[in-house]
């Protein structure tokens, strides 16, 4: 029985807004984050020798092929490409495949040529049920448990992912339904050795599954649930403490979706991390994505500052109330967003913004207010995306019942992605949306800057830096802005860059190194922007 699992991760395509691709070539760089999920299935396969290619910092060779017995790839929607080139080359050596990961879970019945899924949560018991099967050779096509979720009287509710997938899968799976979720403490530590650790901008953890809001079109509680579950302080520092023995050394992204979604069990956490910091001297600079409300809670805004996060990625999604509240972004609507990301600035946060076009109830000018709203808030990174309905969602649900489900995309990217999946409601067309989609992204990242670095700058104003903002000035951060001024200084955003971190130098030098990252961050944007519309034209 097979002994060699050979893990991949798919490639990402580099014209995307995550890949950060242009960016990654000023800090010698081959990917932005590693493959948390496979690193974390890796801590799961004991007994079996293991490989890992990930297709963003290395070749996948014929010689990995020929090693493994057995290949485990996972992948998100982004990926779908790369998965079926990796597919097929596996199959060209006769080797089983066994597939995960997000889109896997999601899509499966439009993946050919897998052997075997493992779908959904793998300390379900799935992978290890899977094993046993597949060592005595009666492995199904397909391992999955579900939480179906609940209504107000404790019914279950929403049978129809099961019932789908069942029936797809016929009798040739094992599709289970459970009662319980699988708590995070009996996750492994992921297998951070087996990544060429080096090559990577940042290293990921998770401390959390699971977001108590009821957003209309994110599939994260159809996925984790509505629950927040967390690992303990212990366990988290763990992994923390993992990264650090094996030399890791600046920007570290925690992946929950929501960070704070259960606010009381992460103040137990957070002064474990701050305590793990400060005895090292802060080696790692955190970053995680959280919701609005973070910012009417000072006491929880100072103890992520002190535990050295600097960053967070908020779901602003639209500055209008009547959109939010026909999105179910109810969280948004309790909080005055201005004011808000104002706050979380105050302590010395950076907050970078995830933004909605073509949600329903939007009014014409929707994308001139996310301009302006993104200008007066400080948001250099305001991630505008087209609305994209994903399977497992309300929105998902409710646009097939009312027969707007439209062909969706395979690009899987939400930025700088044309397509619209959807018919829009009242009276806008979809050439419409994307018109004004394609000004709003020529506003936010026009190639000459002016936009990008004023934003820069009025975050800088409203930024109040705590000692642990700032980047520590090494050899890797000489290196990059060696090479952003090689690179920035004659460019199209030339003049606006010199003039951005002449006034950094003037009037805040404490942050210079991350004016620098900025400049950076803001050279992939621009350039990709460009690129996409230019595809447009």
């Amino acid at each position: 029985m097979p002994k060699n699992i050979l893990l991949v991760n798919p490639k990402i395509p580099e014209d995307t807004y995550w890949s950060f691709h242009n960016s990654l070539k000023f800090i010698g760089k081959k990917s932005a984050m590693p493959p948390l999920g496979l690193i974390t299935v890796a801590g799961m396969l004991d007994g079996y020798n293991l490989q890992l290619v990930d297709e963003n910092v290395e070749t996948l060779y014929d010689k990995h092929l020929e090693w493994a017995d057995m290949v485990f790839a996972t992948s998100m929607f982004i990926q779908i490409e790369s998965l079926d080139a990796v597919v097929s080359r596996a199959k060209q050596f006769n080797k089983v495949v066994v597939a995960g990961g997000a889109y896997p879970t999601q899509f499966y019945d439009k993946i050919n040529d897998v052997d075997h899924f493992v779908l959904g949560e793998a300390e379900t018991g799935v992978l290890e049920e899977f094993l046993h099967d597949f060592e005595r050779g009666k492995a199904k096509k397909a391992y999955a448990r579900f939480v179906l979720r609940k209504d107000e009287t404790g019914n279950r509710i929403d049978r129809s992912e099961f019932q789908r997938m069942a029936g797809y899968f016929n009798r040739d799976g094992n599709i289970q339904v459970i009662d319980s979720r699988p708590d995070l403490d009996t996750s492994p530590v992921p297998r951070y050795d087996l990544l060429r650790i080096g090559d990577y901008e940042l290293m990921a953890t998770q401390l959390s599954r699971g977001c108590p809001h009821h957003c209309e079109f994110c599939n994260e509680p159809s996925l984790f649930g509505h629950k927040p579950r967390l690992k303990s302080a212990d366990r988290f520092i763990e992994e923390l403490a993992v990264i650090y023995n094996l030399g890791h050394r600046g920007p570290v992204f925690v992946v929950d979706d929501n960070f704070i979604g259960s606010i009381k069990k992460v103040r137990q956490v957070l002064p474990a991390i701050e305590k793990f910091q400060r005895q090292r001297s802060y080696p790692f600079s955190l970053s995680a994505e959280a919701s609005i409300n973070l910012s009417n809670d000072d006491g929880l805004m100072r103890a992520m500052s002190d535990a050295g996060f600097n960053t967070v990625f908020v779901g602003i999604e639209s500055p209008d109330d009547d959109v939010l509240k026909k999105a179910g972004k109810q969280i948004n609507i309790k909080t005055d967003l201005l004011e808000g990301v104002r706050r979380i600035q105050k302590h010395g946060i950076e907050v970078t913004a995830g933004i909605i076009v073509g949600l329903d109830g939007e009014p014409d000018d929707i994308c001139d207010k996310i301009f302006t709203f993104s200008k007066e808030a400080g948001i250099p990174t305001a991630m505008a995306g087209l609305l994209t309905p994903v399977i497992g969602s309300e929105l998902y649900a409710r646009l097939e019942k009312e027969g707007r489900l439209l062909e969706m995309s395979t690009k899987g990217s939400n930025t700088h992605d044309f397509n619209i999946a959807f018919v829009p409601d009242r009276c806008r067309s979809s050439s419409e949306i994307r018109e004004a989609y394609k000004k709003l992204l020529a506003r936010l990242y026009g190639s000459n800057g002016r936009n990008y670095f004023e934003r820069c700058r009025k975050l800088f104003d409203n930024l109040v830096p705590d000692e642990n903002f700032a980047r520590k000035i090494g050899l890797r951060e000489i290196r990059s802005m060696g090479q952003s001024l090689f690179r920035q200084s004659f460019s199209s955003h030339g003049w606006e860059y010199l003039k951005f971190l002449t006034y950094v130098l003037r009037k805040k030098r404490k942050v210079f190194s991350e004016a620098v990252r900025l400049s950076i961050t803001g050279y992939h944007l621009m350039k990709i922007t460009n690129d996409a519309l230019n595809c447009e034209t």
